[in-house]
């Protein structure tokens, strides 16, 4: 787990340790497999409806880019409800279980029996990139639960991880590493007023850089082109990955060159 805060790194590399990155290409393609035909579609964020869409500031807003993100990965048939924290900023709604681990997140899932059901930390509304990353973590997770048989070599993959790379290879993945980044000092850099210290995402910066980096090159789209809308930092980042992703792990990938085409 990326601790935000005091014990983050002060200079991160951009490119992960060779054993990082065999683990990110392994687990990516477990992730693809377990998701199936909505992991091999060419979706990519910045090349859908969604790259117009304003930073929500309620939860009616976050409620149709919710449903607007469905759409875009195959998921505009599953029931989602919002809902703010409980009686005493209680984190689990009365009868639902947690999925995965809820700590250090300003949005998580829970669910009970079929139901959905997505809680969210008001604060998260003054931070639109966390905001994001925390959706797009959320909705990959959603993808492996819905999911009917369950998969050995997912179970051993750490579940925040995991539903970092669901989000990356549904083509969430620019939202993903958008947020894995924070200032040093603990700050998203708008005085949000949102203490990251104790924020935590299942992949660093380098790590979801280099996935992305992956999932660019399994889907056919130029380092260019799926660059778009990243943030000064993130993009170096991926661009370095990108150039880093040897071509014997590219070929190792399930591809995703299902329609919709992706434009250069």
């Amino acid at each position: 787990m990326l601790q935000f805060g005091e014990r983050a790194a002060k200079a991160p590399e951009f490119v992960p340790d060779p054993e990082t990155r065999t683990w990110l290409a392994h687990s990516l393609a477990v992730v693809v497999a377990h998701l199936g035909p909505p992991a091999r579609k060419q979706q990519w964020v910045s090349e859908s409806p969604l790259k117009k869409a304003s930073p929500p500031r309620d939860l009616d807003a976050l409620f149709e880019l919710v449903c607007a993100a469905q759409e875009h990965i195959g998921q505009g048939d599953v029931e989602i409800t919002l809902a703010p924290p409980g009686a005493g900023a209680a984190a689990v709604p009365p009868g639902f279980k947690v999925l995965g681990d809820p700590s250090g997140h300003l949005l998580h899932t829970f669910v009970r029996g079929s139901e959905l059901a997505l809680v969210v930390m008001p604060q998260v509304f003054r931070a639109p990139t966390l905001l994001l990353g925390n959706l797009a973590r959320e909705l990959g997770r959603i993808g492996l639960w819905i999911q009917p048989t369950s998969s050995p070599a997912l179970a051993e993959i750490d579940g925040e991880a995991a539903a970092e790379l669901a989000a990356i290879s549904l083509g969430l993945g620019v939202w993903v590493a958008n947020g894995a980044y924070m200032f040093e000092n603990a700050c998203c850099g708008g005085g949000c007023g949102i203490d990251l210290r104790n924020m935590r995402a299942g992949l660093s910066l380098p790590e979801a850089s280099y996935a992305l980096a992956l999932d660019a090159h399994r889907k056919g789209l130029s380092r260019r082109a799926a660059a778009k809308q990243l943030e000064a930092t993130q993009e170096v980042a991926f661009k370095k990955c990108f150039e880093a992703c040897a071509s014997d792990v590219i070929a190792a990938l399930p591809p995703a060159r299902e329609r919709p085409a992706l434009r250069a």
